[in-house]
């Protein structure tokens, strides 16, 4: 037997960099950050009669169905649904919520965003702007038949103190 040096027939290749995995990695941080972050808040525009309470609390108003009560219409994203007759809200039967023109309206929303597929669209919140001169009763009546409706979170608009 012979003690020799033994020559290699393959030479050394430099392996490829497989960065398919990476990009799509990178593909759902971007994605994620883009939706989760927002250069500026939000600014609303409402009825010269609505009077916000004063807070301090910071909250980002994301993607939420605007309900605005003033004192004189109840409004849904932008829409009148009901006004207001003595600081009752007419055609809203606590005893008949679901007879209301607002929980219609909130109703098909909620079939709206079901058939939607992706869950980024959806509108999950109530932005519920109301005037602070409102009795917890009449405010009260409104969230409750929200609820039923299939809208139980809210986050009320206050004033930046």
């Amino acid at each position: 037997m012979a003690f020799g040096k033994r020559k290699h027939s393959r030479q050394f290749i430099l392996p490829k960099l497989q960065i398919t995995s990476m990009m799509d990695m990178f593909t759902i941080i971007l994605i994620f950050l883009l939706f989760s972050f927002s250069t500026k808040p939000q600014t609303f525009t409402f009825d010269k009669d609505v009077k916000l309470p004063e807070s301090t609390a910071k909250t980002d108003y994301n993607e939420n169905i605007k309900l605005v009560l003033s004192q004189t219409c109840l409004r849904l994203e932008g829409d009148v649904v009901a006004t207001l007759k003595n600081g009752k809200v007419t055609g809203l039967d606590p005893d008949k919520p679901k007879e209301s023109s607002l929980y219609k309206k909130l109703k098909a929303y909620r079939e709206e965003a079901e058939a939607l597929e992706s869950i980024a669209k959806r509108k999950e919140n109530i932005l519920f702007l109301c005037d602070k001169h409102h009795s917890f009763k009449t405010i009260n009546n409104i969230v409750k038949t929200a609820a039923m409706a299939g809208y139980p979170n809210f986050e009320f608009a206050v004033l930046k103190k």
